[in-house]
């Protein structure tokens, strides 16, 4: 009796540990390793809650690249990798990569660290904005939705607006927090589940990192139906030769799993992060985080770290009793994977690796054909060519150089064409029409400090604006005493019948061309010794009839400044209702040198301004051509650049810098007026030029 005794003491541990081993390796079926594998997509940041209702979003970097903001998907570092459930209760694991690798909780010191960086940060980024703002709003006081582009334009000036009002909103709560020791940050993520399974994504949320892993959990706090999941061991379930379970459908629901990979293979998708490492007999035997796998007994540490095993295992069955209660466990039929759709790493030409879908049934230059969503990069990642395949070609997508990043569509040679938008590493913004990789086409760019471009764009570079004409815009004459002279003949002008009927050739027109002469500039002096004898008539006709007249000088350079002033204050009538007096300043490149060069000539210049603006109130108008803007005044000093710029350009493109008037032609017809004229347009809006003859702008 007594021995028999003892054989049962003996049999009953060998009859457990058989029972844990038969648990541990009998085969479990592939179709249920399958079903237990998922997607997992987050969106993360740390959420910092201060004083009141305000809260602070902070990114989960920690370099020159870090961001604050109070609207957390502005900062969200998002993450799209495997991971595979591992309890009844919808608990699955993943590698801590969907967080970078970053603690749960930011210590107050560390926040205050962050806080004292980020203030800096964020006072250049919003310098940056606000200089684009600037000029985008200059844009749109000078253009209507009758230019083309317009309405692009007008759409990303409200992004700006929108990131400006989110920067400096962080930056005020950045500047009130940063001194104090309170507050710690702690990590939150937005999480969707994936499985081949379910026909809809699944919300989740964290519950633990450790060791490397992270565990989340399912809201709905159970397995989704049609799902299964592994079993967890501590020990006994490391082999030599382990398989790699990965979702990587790339966009799709189809199935389309890793093949197998074994140890010795490090080069592996990014799409494998947090995929699970299956033994021969379909248990957990690791979980992948970046090149390395991290262990089983990790695994099991992280698990435990939450519940110990009794509470896991009880868990695991009252979800399992619960999921008949509520009706789940319904069989889901297999989807079987198609060749077609496979998805493959494999190396391509000039040391770039491919990791996407291919047509396995193809091959082209010793790879299979790309075909489907993919990625292509090189070893550091500097270059990297994401989207959609066709035949082996990149149709559309995204690609990533030393230029910056560029989304749109591509041609045969990877290059971009048609239609996309580049966001440039030196800050520039382009949204347009490309052709073997360069700007061609309509398009329109924006950076910090530099005018919006809107127009016709060939190999890169920018042409200009082609403007439409319609009788919204409000047109102008300049005149001298050529519209009274030709040859030995003599003309009046009739003021009562000026209207614009001709812009010359070459325009786009919309409509039929009959202007108004919304206003007249009429030439007083030239030099300190020329007077425009037609100038007084002129003068008192264009007032009577109500046509916003005003005065201008051409600039002699065989005189000072002051002397050239003097004269025109002495022979102009200046009226305080009248528009603000014009230098007219069209020297050659032998002129110029004669003088002294550009800065001599400035100064010339500068003191004409200057000594007219403060006679008569009203900051004067430079008028000067396209060839003297590229050649000459970008040399000007600060002082002389304040003000207004009129400029003359007769080609089909407006100029492209900060003006008031452009001259588009000189052989404009006008009735009333024997001779051809030059006819302007105002760079704005008809409510901008009546803001601009009140002097409110």
């Amino acid at each position: 009796m007594k021995r028999s005794h003892k054989i049962s003491l003996i049999a009953l541990p060998l009859i457990v540990v058989a029972v844990v081993v038969l648990i541990i390796f009998i085969p479990t079926r592939q179709t249920e390793q399958l079903r237990a594998v998922c997607r997992v997509k987050a969106a993360t940041c740390y959420v910092l809650p201060l004083a009141g209702s305000d809260t602070l979003y902070l990114s989960l970097r920690n370099d020159s690249l870090q961001d604050a903001s109070t609207v957390r998907a502005a900062v969200s570092d998002t993450a799209d990798q495997s991971g595979a459930f591992v309890s009844n209760g919808g608990d699955i694991v993943t590698s801590d990569a969907i967080v970078g690798g970053q603690p749960s909780v930011l210590p107050a010191a560390q926040v205050r660290q962050r806080l004292q960086q980020l203030d800096t940060l964020l006072v250049a980024r919003l310098a940056k904005l606000q200089g684009e703002q600037k000029e985008l709003d200059y844009y749109a006081r000078t253009h209507s939705v009758v230019d083309d582009g317009y309405n692009d334009v007008m759409a990303y000036r409200e992004k700006v607006r929108k990131h400006a009002e989110r920067v400096d909103s962080a930056l005020r709560l950045v500047g009130k927090y940063k001194q104090s020791s309170r507050y710690a940050a702690h990590l939150d993520a937005s999480v969707e589940v994936t499985s081949a399974y379910v026909p809809t994504k699944l919300k989740a949320h964290l519950r633990c990192h450790k060791n490397g892993l992270m565990l989340l959990q399912l809201d709905t706090l159970c397995l989704p139906d049609g799902c299964s999941r592994f079993s967890v061991y501590r020990f006994g379930v490391r082999t030599l030769r382990s398989r790699l379970f990965a979702y990587n459908d790339m966009g799709s629901r189809s199935q389309n799993f890793l093949p197998a990979v074994t140890d010795s293979d490090r080069e592996l998708f990014a799409a494998a992060e947090g995929g699970v490492w299956i033994n021969r007999s379909g248990h957990i035997s690791g979980v992948q985080r970046g090149a390395a796998r991290v262990s089983s007994v990790k695994l099991a540490q992280l698990m435990a770290y939450v519940h110990y095993w009794p509470v896991w295992w009880w868990k695991n069955a009252t979800a399992w009793v619960r999921s008949f209660h509520l009706g789940h466990d319904k069989a889901v039929p297999v989807v079987p994977r198609t060749d077609l759709t496979c998805v493959r790493n494999m190396p391509v030409a000039d040391s770039l690796k491919y990791e996407g879908q291919v047509d396995c049934r193809r091959k082209v230059a010793g790879h299979w054909v790309r075909q489907g969503y993919g990625r292509m990069a090189n070893a550091s990642g500097t270059l990297v060519y994401e989207g959609t395949w066709h035949n082996d070609t990149l149709k559309a997508g995204k690609r990533i150089d030393q230029r910056g990043v560029y989304e749109g569509n591509f041609d045969g040679k990877g290059r971009a064409d048609g239609s996309g938008k580049l966001y440039a590493a030196d800050g520039e913004f382009y949204d347009g029409e490309w052709k073997a990789d360069k700007r061609s086409g309509h398009g329109f760019s924006s950076r910090n400090r530099h005018i919006v471009r809107c127009g016709s764009w060939k190999n890169d570079r920018f042409q200009g604006e082609r403007m439409i004409y319609t009788a919204d815009r409000v047109y102008g004459i300049d005149i001298s005493r050529h519209q009274h002279e030709q040859g030995r003949r003599r003309y009046g002008i009739d003021w009562s019948k000026l209207r614009i009927y001709s812009l010359g050739g070459g325009r786009r027109v919309r409509g039929v061309v009959d202007y108004p002469v919304s206003f007249a500039y009429i030439k007083a002096t030239e030099g300190r010794t020329v007077y425009n004898k037609y100038y007084p008539s002129d003068l008192r006709q264009a007032r009577r009839h109500g046509i916003h007249v005003g005065s201008y000088h051409f600039f002699s350079t065989r005189s000072t400044g002051a002397q050239q002033a003097a004269y025109f204050l002495k022979m102009a009538w200046v009226a305080q209702s009248d528009l603000p007096p014009v230098l007219d300043l069209e020297p050659t490149d032998a002129q110029i040198r004669q003088m002294g060069g550009d800065g001599a000539l400035f100064r010339q210049v500068l003191n004409w301004l200057q000594i007219v603006e403060r006679r008569h109130g009203k900051r004067p108008i430079l008028y000067v051509g396209q060839l003297f803007v590229n050649n000459h005044l970008k040399h000007a000093p600060a002082a002389l650049r304040k003000y207004d710029v009129w400029i003359a350009r007769y080609g089909e493109f407006k100029p492209y810098v900060h003006l008031l008037h452009w001259q588009l032609t000189p052989y404009g017809r006008v009735r009333g007026i024997r001779t051809e004229v030059d006819v302007n347009v105002f760079n704005g809006s008809k409510e901008e030029f009546a803001k601009y003859v009140k002097g409110e702008m």
